[in-house]
Order: C-alpha cells, then structure tokens, then sequence
C-alpha cells in the first residue's frame, strides 16, 4: 500500500469513529437545563427524570418537589428517604450557588449504599429540583465527578 493511500485511509478511519458530544436537554417543569456528560442517556416522566451512563448499572434521579425553599425541599427528601431505606445517615447539607440558584448538596450512606442528594430552588416558584445518586461506593467514586459535573451543569431553562 501506498503511502498516500495509507494517509489517506487512516484519517478516514479517525474521522469516522463516533464522537460522542455532551447533550443538555431541558426539565419542562422545573424550567431548568441540565448538561449530560459524553455517552450518557435520559428518559422522561412527567416531573421526574432519570439519566444514566450509556454503561447502565447506575442513574442520577431528578424530580419536582412542590415547597418553596430549598431547606423544606431537603426536610421533604429527608423524609422521604427516612421512610424508604434503613439506617440512614446525612451528613451535613452544603449550600451552593447552582448558576444562580440556591441549593443544597448532602452526602450520607445507608446499609454500605452510598448516596449524594441535592436540592435546587428552580426558577419556577414553589419548586425545587431534587437531583439523587445513589450506589455501591465504586460506583459513586467511579461517577463522582459526573455526579458532581451534572449537579453544577444546571442552570434555568434559555440562559
């Protein structure tokens, strides 16, 4: 083969490899976007979402809690999560600035499952955005900076 034609024939192998490019896609009714790392897929159901690497075996939950602020949205989920799993322990709640929303990021275990729980006070009044993951510790550490780069991605809808 020639040269040239091995040249040739390389870049159109580069070229034609899949690029995958994050997507953010739009939570109609917290009217927030949310950016998804490269490969990663959502589905939608009403007022929850879910994403989840194009892998599986783990997902990221986002669902509308009707209250006003972002501390009764984290006492909701509290409760929530008190009433569906055993020996939970939070640790204590962060205050972030999400791109000019309030929010709240908490990270806890129950039962060897970590978990990393946020609250953000969407641009829609009396709501919050709930963003849950939770997981075997691999997992989590394996995600971490996903979970942590889709927590900080979003942001109120068209800005």
């Amino acid at each position: 083969m020639s040269k040239k034609l091995f040249i040739l024939s390389f870049i159109f192998a580069i070229l034609a490899v899949p690029n995958f490019a994050q997507e953010t896609f739009t939570h109609p009714t917290a009217a927030v976007s949310i950016t998804l790392p490269a490969g990663w897929m959502y589905e939608a159901d009403g007022d929850n979402m879910i994403a989840y690497p194009e892998e599986g075996g783990f997902a990221i939950t986002f669902s509308v809690i009707n209250v006003d602020d972002v501390d009764a949205a984290l006492e909701e989920v509290d409760a929530m999560l008190q009433s569906q799993v055993e020996n939970l322990e939070l640790g204590e709640g962060q205050a972030y600035d999400v791109n000019g929303m309030a929010g709240i990021f908490v990270e806890g275990n129950a039962d060897g499952v970590l978990l990393a729980v946020g609250v953000i006070d969407c641009p829609v009044e009396g709501a919050c955005l709930m963003v849950g993951a939770w997981g075997d510790p691999e997992i989590i550490e394996k995600y971490g900076a996903d979970i942590l780069g889709i927590f900080n991605s979003i942001s109120p809808a068209g800005e």
